[in-house]
């Protein structure tokens, strides 16, 4: 084992064309006329690492690395992590069940990619004062890859084994009970919108536990962030939330609160406030956009068609309009004659 370059190498002879690399017994790769096969990742716990010819002369053979050191029972037991109310990180483990009084245990999280680590800066302890559970209070600082969390023991007599395990914190994380954000309803229409928040997952899945009135109530999944039912009546109403992408085995998170509607009286039912400042706003704008309008045809009209000066009207001796037009009383002629000058001589 060459735990620097995470590679187990061996001497190559004789017509061998493929080796299967086993660590523990199992398959992990397979590689042809080669001397050695890369380890994505080193146990610190004793692991057995073999070799078998699948193709040439049958041949096997296996080491353990690294080497058994401590009593086994002494290591931290049923280590288990999972993120949990959106930005925290838990891991908790029992003491070994043969580990001496004087035992202490610590945890650290790494990245198997880059090996960047982050060592535990909160812990909890038992009666004896062993520390038992880790808290990392704001995961988007560590890493969304694959993930290593170990546990080491110390003791002043004897040597403790290490416990670890390996996961991506997506995988593990217990989604927060959904929020819900906004919810109305009428005698004709119920709406309800929720929201989830994650720093590693966007795509949820949820339930739904619905009753309408005394009825029995009913559970429906859907892959969209809000409810819409037609006729509503009375309705109780609350959701859950799990990651989409590991439906499979990804448990449910915890449930909302209970939301209940009565939409039986329409004349009493109200929009909401952000739709009603809509609906104000847009009528206001169509107001002076009708004002405007209006404004610009007269003074189109004005402009197309002005106003034409009145004769006044000799017989009845009336201005018409209240407005005169006066001649040149010396031109020979009152035909074909052009306007020389109009002046308002007054009003009557």
């Amino acid at each position: 084992m060459e735990p620097e370059r995470k590679r187990l190498t061996w001497d190559l002879h004789g017509n061998v064309s493929e080796i299967t690399c086993l660590i523990n017994s199992k398959d992990f790769t397979k590689v042809w006329k080669s001397t050695y096969c890369s380890i994505p990742y080193l146990s610190c716990q004793a692991t057995n690492y073999s070799i078998r010819v699948t193709k040439g002369q049958p041949f096997s053979t296996w080491i353990q690395y690294p080497s058994q050191e401590g009593n086994p029972r002494a290591a931290a037991e049923n280590l288990t992590c999972w993120v949990h109310d959106v930005d925290f990180l838990t891991c908790s483990w029992a003491v070994g069940r043969e580990a001496p009084r004087d035992v202490q245990y610590s945890l650290y999280l790494e990245n198997l990619d880059s090996y960047e680590k982050w060592p535990c800066s909160q812990y909890t302890a038992d009666e004896q004062g062993t520390n038992v559970q880790c808290r990392f209070h704001n995961i988007s600082v560590l890493s969304k890859d694959q993930t290593r969390f170990l546990v080491n023991g110390t003791s002043s007599g004897s040597k403790i084994p290490c416990s670890e395990t390996s996961d991506k914190l997506a995988k593990i994380e217990v989604l927060a009970a959904p929020n819900v954000t906004s919810r109305w309803c009428n005698q004709s229409y119920l709406f309800m919108q929720w929201q989830v928040k994650s720093h590693l997952n966007d795509d949820f899945k949820y339930e739904l536990q619905m009753q309408k009135g005394t009825e029995p109530a009913y559970k429906e999944e859907i892959y969209k962030a809000f409810l819409e039912l037609n006729n509503p009546g009375t309705y109780t109403v609350r959701v859950r939330a799990r990651d989409a992408t590991f439906s499979h085995y990804k448990p449910w998170g915890p449930w909302s609160v209970h939301q209940h509607f009565v939409c039986e009286d329409e004349k009493g039912a109200r929009l909401p406030v952000w739709l009603t400042s809509l609906l104000i706003a847009l009528g206001t704008l169509l107001i002076a956009v009708g004002f405007v309008l209006l404004f610009c045809r007269f003074s189109v009209m004005q402009k197309l068609f002005p106003p034409i000066p009145h004769m006044k009207d000799h017989i009845n001796g009336k201005l018409q309009n209240g407005r005169t037009m006066t001649w040149d009383p010396d031109q020979d002629s009152q035909e074909e004659c052009p306007v020389a000058e109009v002046q308002v001589l007054g009003e009557t």
